[in-house]
């Protein structure tokens, strides 16, 4: 759907080109330039027709001047071009141009025939040799083109590269830091969880109740920390039976606050006690965080993020089940030509800055590894992407 696209944009900027070169704006004219150029050559055959018989008529040499406006028009309108010079200049020369003016001598109609046999063979072999060079000219100007797009291409490709590798670097920091803020908190929980036997004894219920919800508070940041440090861990993949709905809860608990800050209203609708299917849980939660964030940056401020689960049955020719995770988002859903480009690497519908181009791809080949498939389409009737995983059940998960 994309090249015959693609292929106009490169036709289109190709016509620029060819706009902004003397060359190309004469060498096949259009429009006012056509006229031009046809009543430039009709006023030569004109010119020369006059210098003929001023000169004294078609036996001098002047008589071969007339082959210049021939092959301008086989220059500027290719063969038939040629072809109906030749033969308006066959007929300025007609049997009634005088071989010699001063003796009055009328050509003779095989001299005149042969004459404008000459002219058309003129006209021809101009048109195809300027055919030829124009194909030549095309060609080389597409290829031009072409080098030009991979050059941009390459540019943009090395930006995404450098950009990845800032964003690496960020996530190791990020992953000191929540080493290092990890520490801390294991004192804080220490320290709470002492406040909390002291006022027992106490009697203070609203103390008491602050402190628990203190503790509460340093119990969620610590399951963020620890998160985010498993996250950040980079491995091999290890598949090991694992429940999906929790691994899509703890990627949405490290979206929690991007859900908040955006008010992105979260609609669960997971399906209970699905069998257990072999996961690498880090790498799936990647997987989700992207998808999830992909969402919250597509809705802006405000909208509704819901996120289900199943258990398909067999399809026909298949061998077993499939567990199936699907969100869907309130956004401005992704236009259609763009849609089979999405998991492309360093392509991105997001403005400069804002992404890599690489998380889907990324996902993609995740979902892959796990023999499973990721798929993204626009939501019929209402605006909004739906993204479904589809990743197998073991056997051993068959009851």
């Amino acid at each position: 759907m994309n090249q015959p696209m693609n292929k106009a944009n490169d036709l289109n900027t190709l016509a620029v080109i060819e706009e902004k070169h003397w060359a190309g704006r004469w060498l096949s004219p259009k429009g006012p330039r056509a006229v031009v150029l046809s009543l430039l050559i009709l006023a030569l055959i004109a010119l020369v027709t006059l210098l003929v018989y001023g000169t004294g008529g078609t036996r001098y040499a002047w008589l071969h001047l007339m082959y210049l406006p021939i092959i301008l028009a086989a220059a500027g309108f290719g063969i038939y071009g040629g072809i109906v010079a030749a033969l308006v200049a066959g007929f300025a020369l007609g049997p009634y141009m005088p071989m010699n003016v001063a003796l009055g001598i009328l050509q003779t109609p095989s001299n005149w025939l042969i004459r404008i046999g000459f002219f058309l063979l003129a006209g021809v072999f101009s048109g195809m040799i300027f055919n030829i060079l124009n194909g030549q000219i095309k060609r080389l100007r597409e290829t031009h083109l072409r080098l030009l797009q991979a050059h941009e291409e390459l540019k943009s490709a090395q930006l995404q590269l450098i950009q990845t590798a800032k964003l690496e670097s960020v996530g190791r920091l990020a992953a000191g830091v929540a080493h290092e803020v990890k520490n801390p908190l294991a004192i804080v929980q220490l320290g709470v969880d002492y406040l909390n036997r002291a006022l027992k004894n106490v009697g203070n219920p609203d103390c008491l109740e602050s402190v628990q919800e203190m503790g509460d508070a340093v119990r969620r940041a610590d399951t963020v920390i620890k998160g985010l440090l498993d996250f950040s861990r980079s491995e091999q993949l290890s598949l090991v039976p694992q429940d999906l709905n929790t691994a899509i809860e703890e990627a949405l608990l490290l979206v929690k606050h991007e859900l908040t800050t955006h008010q992105i209203e979260l609609d669960q609708e997971l399906a209970p006690q699905l069998p257990r299917i072999d996961l690498d849980r880090n790498k799936v939660k990647q997987v989700f965080i992207n998808i999830f964030m992909n969402a919250i940056q597509a809705m802006g401020d405000q909208g509704t993020l819901l996120v289900k689960t199943a258990l398909a049955p067999a399809a026909p020719g298949t061998a077993g089940r499939s567990v199936v995770m699907q969100t869907e988002d309130t956004g401005t859903g992704v236009p259609e030509d763009k849609l089979d480009k999405l998991f492309e690497p360093f392509f991105t519908t997001k403005p400069v800055g804002s992404g890599t181009g690489l998380g889907l791809s990324v996902s993609q080949k995740i979902i892959e590894l796990h023999r499973g498939t990721i798929s993204i389409a626009n939501r019929t009737g209402t605006h909004g992407v739906a993204v479904t995983i589809t990743l197998p059940v073991p056997d051993r998960s068959i009851l």
